[in-house]
């Protein structure tokens, strides 16, 4: 297992944004993940997948991270015509194109998602009216004890953007339901990938939607764009003129510019429509701060 110390971690994010980092562990395999589980059981502790969604401070974060990008336990396999078998560290684009390929239906929602499956499953994510714990079945996991426990997504909450994982430290594997329901349609995926290029900064340095929707009726986007304030800037952070929602680093910008801006909008918004808007990123500060 590699241990790195010390490094930038903008390149851990897809934000481009953090500074120097602690302890970073690249397990390889289930033996290297138990190795872990004093670390693991560490509340500080954070699990890194493609860096989507995340931010880490600019006085960087000194405890410890678990990267899965190095996770040689990464695979697919459609074990029946009922059920998918995805590994955590699998990306969500992947899966979709896997699924596509077999003319699998129902998956075609994650491939513009720009994480791994396991992160997916950490915040419930999704698209077109879709979320991936619609899909699934059960999940391996890595519990607060640190032992490995299979769960049926019966016995785990989830909504809008939130999963309860109060016995959960790492999600390792998932079973995904193939609905069969849906009929395959060859031409759904590269419409919502039309869809995502014409409407979202694809390339750019982003972590994705900033904010949760309020409701199923009130998108962020809405609400940011109501304001008129497309490309306003600070320091290096500006608002996506595509899609308002979207937060861009323009290579010079700082988890305190980051902040700033999410502050600016935020209030903006409650002030207009008496709104509270709910950060969809997460952003890490180290102990000290």
């Amino acid at each position: 297992m590699i241990v790195q110390k010390n490094i930038s971690l903008k390149k851990y994010t897809t934000i481009y944004i953090g500074g120097q980092s602690g302890n970073i562990y690249f397990p390889e395999s289930i033996e290297d993940v138990s190795s872990l589980k004093s670390t693991l059981i560490d509340s500080r502790t954070i699990i890194i997948g493609k860096g989507s969604n995340i931010a880490f401070s600019d006085a960087g974060y000194k405890h410890d991270l678990i990267s899965l990008n190095k996770f040689k336990k990464s695979s697919i396999s459609v074990i029946n015509k009922n059920t998918i078998s995805v590994s955590s560290g699998i990306s969500c684009a992947r899966l979709a194109k896997l699924c596509y390929r077999k003319s699998i239906p129902g998956f075609e929602f994650l491939h513009g998602i720009p994480g791994t499956i396991g992160g997916a499953l950490a915040m419930n994510a999704g698209s077109f009216n879709q979320s991936i714990w619609d899909c699934v079945k059960s999940v391996t996991i890595i519990n607060k004890k640190g032992n490995i426990e299979i769960i049926s997504s019966k016995n785990i909450k989830s909504s809008y953007r939130f999963v309860d994982k109060k016995n959960v430290l790492l999600f390792l594997e998932v079973l995904l339901n193939i609905d069969k329901k849906k009929n395959f349609d060859k031409k759904l995926l590269l419409k919502y990938t039309k869809h995502r290029n014409n409407t979202q900064p694809i390339g750019k340095w982003s972590s994705g939607c900033i904010f949760k929707n309020p409701s199923k009726k009130i998108s962020a986007s809405s609400l940011i764009d109501s304001l008129n304030i497309s490309e306003r800037k600070i320091g290096g952070i500006y608002i996506s003129m595509k899609h308002c929602n979207y937060f861009i680093n323009d290579g010079s910008g700082t988890c305190s510019d980051l902040i700033a801006l999410i502050n600016h909008v935020s209030k903006l918004v409650k002030k207009k429509y008496n709104i509270v808007l709910h950060k969809e990123i997460c952003i890490y500060r180290g102990s000290h701060e």
